[in-house]
């Protein structure tokens, strides 16, 4: 048998198990004998998840390949600078996690949309829920390209072909068994990535002491062909302090409102699991998430180094081939360099699944269900076919998007910076009881035009009037937006009419355990609030 063929033979047999956990979630779904708690079970699982569990599926949930991709070729590229770029916003992201749980399962919402509508009103949820769903599919295609790109190398076939089959599978599963697919496959993708990267840094250093002489050679290794746009190895301020800037205000507030996190956490058992969860968050994402994809990457900079600084095709444009180039040159076994091709297609899968779940999610329960179901009374079943419909339909979607895919640099950038700049601001603002509906209509709309519109006018050279140091890192676009919606909060607060006492009483409200008391309490704010929008009978006699 050939390498090739034991590759497919890996691959295939983890691409079928997967489908079968699918299977396995569709036919529990099935026992929920209410619909309507069907179609509510679909996004958010069964509601029993230990906090343990949660951090490991969020940090597999988050362990995108692209995003991972990304850090080792920031590394590659800058050096220490990359701290800047990826690592400080994402450490500083899982602190703010920490803060999550006390807060918000005050708000009964599955979706992060569906909990500022229980704080402002239907008409928050119904702005902001195309605008996840736009960033999130924007995610969701970076990584069906990296993932494709990545294995179509070892696997022998093309980059659409290898999407195809990635998208059908991971796009069944989920189509069948909702978030509950996610939750159990999270698991085993969780472990699969964590045996791939701990065997990828550990040989892979190994092998680079090993070309440099020791380990503490790898830096003076290193400095013979330096990072591409830094001096050393230990350059810390290579992209610029603009860049380093904006890089961070972009990206942390928008990591912290992930929808993936948010989502995992109201999953869980109660609000003291989810607090262990997000502590348990911040130890697997330091080591799994952001120290071990370091550490490969300073690797592969001995074993693949720049030269003439220029990126070697082992490494590829935007390091798209370092994962699978790696496995390739340490482990001459096929055996073994199967099981971490799979490994590797697992820790994508993770991620994928999140995300092409999210993109439904959002626009199903944001948008058609206060705009469709509620307004018309539509049966459980039908808003649960509707939402397995939607989730299928953005697997075509991001697989056009993905073949339309412009780089990590604008899919990254441009999405953080619309999360951050509408879904951050308008979460934060939660925390005070003084924001009105008209902050959030203007934090998200304000948000989401500065992103849009100075993104463009970035392209097209036309933003040459803003002051140098921030046009110079190319990322303009993101702090202007954040800006504009921050101002859009506080012209709400200054103008709009305040929130009403029944709503800021939530704050005061006690925690929901389980699933369960989530749906009761989600079904009771929602015929509260049917309640008081129809107009009071006229006195007897008028």
């Amino acid at each position: 048998m050939t390498e090739t063929a034991i590759y497919w033979t890996f691959a295939a047999t983890f691409l079928v198990g997967m489908v079968a956990i699918g299977t396995y979630q569709f036919l529990n779904l099935r026992a929920v004998e209410d619909h309507n708690e069907r179609a509510f079970d679909f996004w958010i699982g069964e509601g029993n998840v230990p906090g343990w569990w949660t951090a490991a599926s969020l940090a597999a949930g988050w362990l995108l390949l692209g995003w991972m991709t990304w850090q080792m070729y920031l590394w590659y590229a800058y050096g220490l600078g990359a701290i800047w770029i990826f690592t400080i916003p994402w450490i500083l992201c899982t602190v703010g996690l920490l803060f999550v749980p006390k807060l918000f399962r005050r708000f009964p919402g599955v979706s992060i949309p569906e909990i500022l509508r229980f704080r402002f009103d239907r008409m928050t949820q119904t702005l902001l829920g195309p605008v996840q769903s736009f960033a999130y599919l924007t995610w969701l295609a970076a990584e069906i390209y990296v993932l494709s790109a990545v294995l179509s190398k070892p696997l022998d076939v093309g980059i659409v072909t290898m999407a195809v089959i990635v998208s059908l599978t991971f796009g069944t599963y989920v189509t069948l068994g909702g978030f509950r697919s996610v939750l159990r496959t999270d698991l085993i993708q969780f472990v699969c990535a964590a045996i791939m990267l701990a065997t990828l840094s550990i040989a892979g250093i190994w092998e680079a002491a090993t070309m440099a002489g020791g380990f503490d050679q790898i830096a003076t290794k290193i400095q013979e062909h330096p990072p591409v746009y830094a001096d050393s190895l230990w350059d810390w301020d290579s992209p610029g302090y603009s860049y380093m800037f904006a890089s961070i205000l972009i990206y942390t507030p928008g990591f912290i409102t992930l929808q993936g996190a948010w989502q995992r956490i109201m999953a869980t058992t109660d609000e003291k699991e989810a607090a262990k969860g997000m502590w348990w968050n911040v130890a697997f994402n330091v080591i799994i998430v952001v120290i071990m994809p370091t550490i490969i990457a300073v690797a592969a900079l001995v074993l693949f180094p720049p030269v003439g600084g220029e990126v070697p095709e082992a490494v590829g444009s935007y390091g798209y081939f370092i994962f699978s180039s790696m496995i390739t040159e340490l482990f001459s076994n096929p055996l073994v360099a199967g099981a971490l091709i799979v490994a590797l297609m697992g820790m994508a899968l993770s991620s994928v699944d999140t995300y092409v779940n999210v993109c439904a999610m959002n626009l199903t329960k944001d948008v058609l269900e206060p705009l469709v179901f509620e307004r018309f009374d539509v049966s459980g079943r039908t808003r649960l076919n509707a939402g397995r419909a939607v989730t299928a339909g953005f697997i075509g979607l991001s697989l056009l998007w993905a073949f339309g895919f412009p780089g990590l640099f604008d899919m990254y950038f441009l999405s953080s910076a619309l999360i951050s700049a509408t879904t951050a601001v308008a979460v934060f603002s939660v925390f005070s009881k003084k924001p009105t509906r008209l902050s959030a209509y203007l934090a998200i709309m304000l948000g989401t035009l500065g992103t849009f519109v100075f993104f463009f006018l970035g392209k097209a050279d036309m933003i040459g009037w803003l002051p140098a140091w921030l046009t110079a890192s190319g990322l303009a676009y993101g702090v202007i937006a954040l800006a504009l919606s921050i101002l859009g909060i506080f012209l709400g607060i200054a103008v709009g009419k305040p929130p009403r006492e029944e709503v800021l009483a939530r704050y005061d409200g006690a925690y929901y355990s389980g699933r369960r008391e989530m749906y009761d309490l989600n079904r009771k704010m929602k015929e509260e609030e049917a309640a008081s929008r129809k107009p009071a009978p006229a006195p007897e006699g008028v």
